[in-house]
Order: C-alpha cells, then sequence, then structure tokens
C-alpha cells in the first residue's frame, strides 16, 4: 500500500471507526437509521454496476422494495416477508411492459436479487445490534456487532499483511488474483484469536470457547466468501471500487461486503442456538 493510498485513507479510518464503535455502543435509533442508509448507498451501487452488461434495473422499484422489508423485519418481525416479495415481483414484472427496455428478465432478476440481499442481510445485521439493547453502559447486541466488526478487520489486515508478505498459492485467480491460501488462512486465525479473546474478556457474557470458535469461522470464512462475492460482481463489471464514496476505501459495499454475509450468520447462530 502506497503512503498515497495511506494519507488517503486515514481520515475515514481516524473519525470513521470511534464514531462507529460509539453508535454501536451506545445508541439504538442512530444505529438504525445509518445502517439503513447504508445498505440504500450499497443498493445504489449494485444498480449502477448492473449497468455496464446492458441490464436496467428498475431503481425505484428496488429502493421501495428495500425499504419495506427493511421496515417488516425491523418493525413488523417479517410477518409480512412473503407478501411484499410477491407483490414487488408483480409489480417489477407490469413495469417492465410499460418501460420498454431490453434484457427483461436480467430487469427484474437484478432489482429483486439486489433489494431482497441487501434488505435481508442489513435487517439482520441491525437486530444483532438491538439484542439486550436495554443494559447500562452499553449493551450486549452493541458487543456483538462490535465483535463482528473486530472479527472481520482482524481476518482482512492479517490476510492482507502475510498474504503481501508470503502469499504465493491463489484461491480463486478469475475472481480476485491477489488473494492467496496463505493470507486466507492467516486471516482466519487471526479472526479466531481475536474471538476467543473477546469471550475471555467477557464482552459476551453466557458464550464460552465453543462459542468463540465458531463466531470466529463466521467471521473469518463468511467474511472472506462476502469479499470474494463482490471481487465476483466487480469483476464481471469491470469495475475496480462499487464507488468513490469512501476517499481510498472505495464506495459502501467496498466497506460492508464481509459484513454483508458474517452479521446474519452471527445473528442467526447467538439467537438460534445460544438462545440470545
Amino acid at each position: 500500500m502506497s503512503l498515497t493510498n495511506i494519507i488517503k485513507r486515514a481520515p475515514v479510518v481516524i473519525i470513521g471507526i470511534p464514531a462507529l464503535i460509539g453508535i454501536t455502543l451506545y445508541t439504538h435509533d442512530i444505529f438504525m437509521v445509518f445502517f439503513t442508509i447504508a445498505g440504500l448507498l450499497i443498493l445504489g451501487e449494485v444498480h449502477r454496476m448492473s449497468r455496464p452488461n446492458g441490464t436496467e434495473p428498475n431503481v425505484w422499484v428496488g429502493y421501495l422494495m428495500y425499504l419495506c422489508l427493511v421496515g417488516d423485519q425491523l418493525l413488523g418481525d417479517g410477518k409480512n416477508l412473503g407478501a411484499i416479495l410477491i407483490v414487488s415481483i408483480l409489480i417489477l414484472l407490469t413495469w417492465e411492459m410499460f418501460r420498454k427496455k431490453s434484457h427483461v428478465m436480467e430487469n427484474v432478476a437484478s432489482t429483486f436479487f439486489a433489494a431482497t440481499f441487501i434488505a435481508l442481510a442489513m435487517s439482520y445485521f441491525i437486530s444483532l445490534q438491538q439484542l439486550g439493547f436495554e443494559g447500562q453502559g452499553g449493551h450486549l447486541g452493541g458487543y456483538a456487532v462490535l465483535t463482528v466488526f473486530i472479527g472481520v478487520w482482524t481476518c482482512d489486515t492479517m490476510a492482507y499483511f502475510v498474504g503481501s508478505a508470503i502469499g504465493k498459492h491463489k484461491i480463486f485467480p478469475r475472481v480476485s488474483p491477489n488473494k492467496s491460501w496463505e493470507g486466507s488462512i492467516s486471516g482466519l486465525i487471526g479472526s479466531l484469536i481475536a474471538l476467543m479473546l473477546i469471550v475471555r474478556a467477557g464482552w459476551l457474557p453466557g458464550l464460552d470457547y465453543t462459542d468463540a470458535l465458531i463466531l470466529g469461522l463466521i467471521a473469518g470464512v463468511a467474511g472472506q466468501l462476502g469479499d470474494f462475492a463482490e471481487s465476483l460482481v466487480k469483476r464481471d463489471v469491470g469495475v475496480k471500487d462499487s464507488s468513490n464514496l469512501l476517499p481510498g476505501h472505495g464506495g459502501a459495499w467496498d466497506r460492508f461486503d464481509s459484513i454483508l454475509f458474517a452479521a446474519p450468520l452471527s445473528y442467526l447462530y447467538l439467537t438460534l442456538v445460544v438462545g440470545l
């Protein structure tokens, strides 16, 4: 990483990370609004990235569908999920009759997939932060989200530095030519160690080292799969970053690609298996 790139990235890191930790641990509504907006930004980036292949997503239907799904998951406990999905499909297919665009199936499919995936992933992420919010001096959900952040960030950092130093065996050269098995395994080990230390510190009361191992695997494996998934899309449409939203860091999807995979699985594990 060049000195120029480090200088570009520094303000976002210095200001953004403390602010992110603050709203994660000590707010509820601000966190929910912030990440609902972040999801909208990601959705907008996906819409723009679809166009080089000739696809024309139905942007406003996608935004409306996203907001309905997020609202239903957070405020209605997902009771209207089926209704929202089928009505959205009917609207998309009907609207295509009047848009006079080519690639009808791709337009409908890309709109539906992007809105559904991002809305549900972000909803579970926000729901993770809502676990046990009433605790004093922070709350269980906030520490659970911070745990996901730390696991993913540790994995990314270890994978980058070890991969840059000794990485020789490529994982998916056609998807991400610079990522190696050496970096990936080092990142996973770093994530596991970070989660062990978090459980040791008592951030997540009631969890043991088996839980730490599973959450570390989720952050280290699912997080990297999220990164690869975005790389696959970007390579398919021929772009380096999802947008230029954050100087030196790319777009919103670039920053949250791993989180969109790791956070929902962490939430499902903590609620369905651990029973939080």
